[in-house]
């Protein structure tokens, strides 16, 4: 789909709004899948990359087209929860347009889908996908190292092993190299003797450097100050941002600032509420 008739897609965009609002985060671990190109056989081997996505950056997109190849996966879903561990007021993007946004970079690419899920947990999230595509299937999540000594550190756990044990009963990682976060401190972290008994469910592979250093924090800081990151994000995002304005400074017109995606978000808001 065009990104400028998405963007303005009311359907569409009631739709998303929708699924986020009805989607209940008291209910067991619930996935709604936002986005799925049609396979001639049920996917066996899948992948599920989980972020924030705001905004979603080439970081993100070669994270899942590489592992998706290295790895043989039949599918690759972006995976958006609706309350964030670390990260639970939504600020920048709505859900709806991050979600909108991974759509239209699915859309495009083989084997990619989007969802969203009430969970922020790995091991819930995997539970969920499990209940959706059955037992046969192979979880696999796609991290980055940062990701993955947080995974391993046992000051966001009660009891760390019994966690992990959880965890890696239902799902595997893939995890790709982050700044100078490369093979060798994958292999010191893993060949830990608390960590030993995890490798077999950990596997490692390499991205290109010149997306292993992008941040979605950085991207946004540097979209506030009204700098160029074209050639850091996919084309959708780049449309996407250019379209609406996300973080960008505000306008002046007619001599009063505005800023305009704000403006989006209120209307999209007001409209929201009367199709009640």
């Amino acid at each position: 789909m065009d990104t400028h008739l998405a963007i303005t897609n009311l359907t569409q965009l009631f739709t998303l709004h929708e699924a986020v609002e009805t989607l209940d985060l008291a209910a067991p671990p619930t996935i709604r899948l936002v986005f799925s190109k049609s396979a001639t056989t049920p996917p066996r081997r899948v992948g599920m990359l989980c972020g924030s996505f705001n905004p979603l950056t080439l970081a993100h997109t070669e994270l899942a087209e590489r592992a998706r190849e290295a790895f043989m996966l039949d599918m690759v879903f972006f995976t958006l929860a609706k309350v964030t561990v670390d990260k639970e007021q939504v600020t920048g993007m709505s859900l709806e347009d991050r979600l909108l946004l991974l759509s239209l970079f699915a859309e495009r690419h083989d084997r990619m889908g989007v969802a969203l899920v009430n969970r922020g947990l790995y091991f819930e999230q995997a539970q969920a996908f499990r209940a959706l595509l059955g037992e046969e299937t192979t979880l696999s999540f796609l991290v980055g190292m940062d990701k993955l000594l947080q995974i391993f550190d046992p000051r966001y756990y009660q009891d760390r092993d019994a966690a992990l044990e959880q965890l890696f009963a239902v799902s595997s990682l893939i995890v790709a190299n982050r700044g100078d976060m490369d093979e060798v401190n994958f292999s010191r972290l893993l060949d830990r003797p608390e960590n030993r008994r995890f490798r077999v469910h950990v596997h490692f592979f390499t991205l290109s450097a010149a997306v292993t250093d992008l941040s979605a924090t950085a991207l946004r800081k540097a979209l506030a100050a009204g700098q160029p990151i074209n050639s850091q994000v996919p084309p959708e995002t780049v449309a996407f941002l250019t379209e609406t304005h996300a973080f960008a400074p505000p306008l002046l017109i007619e001599g009063e600032q505005v800023e305009v995606y704000a403006a989006r978000l209120r209307l999209l808001a007001q409209l929201y509420a009367a199709r009640r």
